[in-house]
């Protein structure tokens, strides 16, 4: 890969463009935007990034001959590579260590009478059209996820406020002169907007590129997020404020300013596939001649640049085994690679250990009723709060109908989304300590939860802890980008790379099914 390869003019918010300048000379725009980025409303691209890649990948003439590609990991990247691979008539083996999940970080909880909720991937933007393309040539359905709704709430310092009101909580934290009446979006807008707004736009350009050339995009690549929101002139309160209400607290903010903005990028209109989100990877693993072999763990890999091969060792049921193909894809996690024999550079070594994940803990409460319906208002989006079960999200699923039958049926919500050293520390507490935990803070928000029999059943999921794992996504922390990323995407002999760590959109499903087409193209032209 170089720099070329990665074509993409992104739009950036003119809501965020648009909030940088207007606070900047004093006009406050008012309207509610999601929570996890700034203000997110955005104009449709009609020339994608996704089309390029698929119309790249079709560029590539087909090997002459045949090939064996080893793939380890049945996630979202491998089973799309494989798809892909297939169609072109090429032979694939693909290594899972799990004994009967596929999907990787796409993972959906199921309990009694249809019920599920997500514990990985959820949701989908608008913008993720290569997404998009895989749900369509797998016959799901889409609906709209709520991400954020005026009725929900924000619980911090004590109190609690509706979304709506959220311009009440600059006196919760005391913000005064031309802060006062602030909302969170208005202060995380501002800190980006008004950045983007000073940069050109082949600098913006360049925010998703693989290789940074200006010195502007550099300086968010070697700036911590927090360093970003001190040099913008707010007050320390203030970005406490954008913090706690965006599930920002903890060390989530020593992550580089250019990861955030990537991340943000994406908070187009949401949506969450109908049934579960784990009805994707289920899907493509369908469609594949060759299915998974689960319960085989990775030991080693060999590579024999010589005779163009390369080798995948691994334990099935207690032996040994080895699988040599023309080419191995390798999609396993970084935290997980690390572990492993491996014939690498010592580049490449280097960026393996040292590329950081963010952790991320879920609670999933299952309800006797949907009590936020019926007694709150409030159908769909999130309520973001300072305790440590950080954000709740509610179902999307009854959000357009408002059916009473289904306000009064069990479901499933998301009663503690936590990032980052909030969620190693729920995560390390004993399971029933932790649930105890998360009841007793949600009762803070929806003493509703108290009553007899309202929460039936919770399951909790730390992706620390998932020993296949060990992070819930990539985030890259300063300097990263512009230091270990050409390594982190490099091939070594015929091993190549692919999954959500390797694309400069991590985070996302749409990242890495990026992944897997490039790698894939790279593995057809490699064999030509």
């Amino acid at each position: 890969m170089n720099g070329n390869d990665k074509v993409f003019l992104p739009r950036f918010s003119r809501r965020w463009l648009l909030q940088g300048i207007a606070l900047a000379s004093g006009v406050t725009l008012t309207s509610r935007c999601p929570r996890i980025g700034a203000a997110n409303a955005r104009t449709p691209q009609t020339t994608t990034k996704a089309t390029n890649l698929l119309n790249e990948l079709e560029a590539v003439p087909n090997p002459r001959q045949s090939l064996k590609v080893v793939i380890l990991g049945a996630g979202m990247a491998g089973l799309c590579a494989a798809y892909e691979l297939e169609k072109r008539g090429h032979t694939c083996v693909i290594l899972e260590a799990e004994r009967s999940h596929i999907g990787g970080r796409v993972r959906t909880l199921r309990f009694e009478n249809g019920l599920y909720g997500e514990v990985g991937a959820s949701r989908v933007s608008k913008r993720h059209h290569l997404t998009h393309h895989y749900i369509r040539e797998c016959g799901l359905q889409l609906r709209p996820y709520v991400m954020s709704n005026s009725e929900g709430y924000y619980y911090l310092r004590g109190q609690r406020i509706r979304v709506r009101d959220a311009a009440n909580l600059s006196r919760i934290y005391n913000l005064s002169g031309s802060e006062s009446g602030l909302t969170p979006d208005d202060v995380l807008g501002t800190i980006i907007g008004s950045r983007l707004a000073q940069l050109t736009e082949p600098e913006k350009a360049e925010i998703f590129a693989e290789q940074i050339h200006s010195a502007a995009v550099r300086e968010m690549d070697e700036q911590f997020m927090l360093q970003w929101c001190k040099t913008s002139g707010f007050s320390d309160a203030a970005i406490e404020m954008m913090a706690a209400a965006n599930g920002f607290l903890g060390d989530v903010m020593y992550f580089s300013a250019l990861s955030f903005i990537r991340v943000g990028e994406n908070y187009d209109e949401m949506e969450e596939i109908v049934g579960g989100s784990d009805r994707l990877p289920t899907a493509l693993a369908d469609k594949l001649k060759s299915k998974p072999k689960m319960g085989c763990e990775v030991i080693s890999l060999e590579r024999d640049d010589a005779a163009q091969k390369a080798a995948a060792v691994y334990l099935e049921g207690g032996t040994i085994q080895r699988e040599e193909g023309d080419f191995v894809l390798c999609t396993i996690p970084f935290p997980v690679l690390s572990r492993l024999d491996t014939p690498f550079s010592a580049a490449k070594q280097r960026a393996i250990r040292n590329l950081s994940y963010d952790s991320a803990t879920k609670v999933l409460a299952v309800t006797s009723s949907r009590f936020w319906e019926t007694d709150d208002g409030i159908y769909g989006g999130s309520t973001a709060s300072d305790l440590p079960i950080s954000t709740l999200y509610y179902p999307s699923d009854n959000a357009q109908t408002k059916d009473s039958t289904i306000s009064n049926n069990p479901s499933v919500l998301l009663a503690a989304y936590t990032m980052g050293s909030q969620a190693r520390r729920l995560a390390n507490l004993p399971l029933q300590e932790r649930h105890r935990i998360v009841q007793q803070n949600l009762a803070k928000i929806h003493p509703q939860v108290n009553q007899s029999d309202m929460i039936r059943q919770m399951e909790s999921w730390s992706w620390d802890d998932h020993p296949w794992s060990l992070g819930a996504w990539a985030m890259m922390k300063p300097y990263q980008q512009t230091s270990l990323y050409a390594d982190v995407i490099a091939p070594e002999g015929r091993i190549y790379f692919a999954g959500e760590h390797t694309s400069t959109n991590q985070a996302w499903m749409q990242s890495a099914l990026e992944s897997s087409l490039k790698a894939v193209k790279e593995i057809l032209v490699a064999a030509q």
